[in-house]
């Protein structure tokens, strides 16, 4: 076997520092990244700022989920309970005007009907007259009412419940 002659021997020995420089280095930077990992490690198990160890800081999140959940559950329950309130308040009016006498002219009567989402109120019409003026309230359920109904009657809760057509307003039940 033959030695190596004097260049090559340089060449590989440079060849070898550089490798051992840019080992050096890559050692260098691994270590600051552990450095870094442990103390991120150390703070999650000394508790961070707060000083508390992880089962507290776990128990703390816990806890804090568990009261959102019931500030949750209470404004659900609020949430349902303004929703049936409101339900039941009057949401929808129709209104219809007409000629009730022949000597009542200009649309001086009405009839209103006043209900909620479930078609419940009143309807209340107003007959004016020359001398006198007279005025019914009647109860309404479900679109429907225990007193007989007139056209104009029918066609304000028909109205009031969204019917185009005045026809689709139920009469007496």
């Amino acid at each position: 076997m033959s030695p190596l002659p004097a260049e090559r021997l340089t060449l590989l020995v440079y060849v070898a520092m550089a490798a051992t420089l840019a080992l050096g280095v890559a050692v260098a930077v691994l270590a600051a990244r552990l450095r870094a990992a442990r103390r991120t490690y150390g703070r999650l198990l000394a508790g961070g700022d707060r000083g508390e160890d992880l089962l507290a800081a776990v128990a703390r999140q816990v806890e804090a989920a568990e009261r959102l959940r019931g500030k949750l559950d209470l404004v659900g329950r609020e949430t349902a309970q303004l929703r049936q309130r409101v339900s039941s308040l009057v949401g929808t009016v129709g209104l219809t005007r007409y000629d009730a006498l022949p000597d009542a002219v200009g649309q001086l009567s009405y009839s209103a009907a006043f209900l909620d989402e479930a078609g419940d109120g009143m309807v209340l019409s107003t007959i004016n007259g020359r001398s006198e003026t007279r005025s019914y309230a009647k109860p309404v359920r479900g679109g429907r009412s225990e007193h007989s109904l007139s056209d104009e009657e029918r066609t304000a809760i028909a109205m009031a419940m969204g019917a185009t057509n005045p026809n689709l307003a139920s009469g007496v039940r």
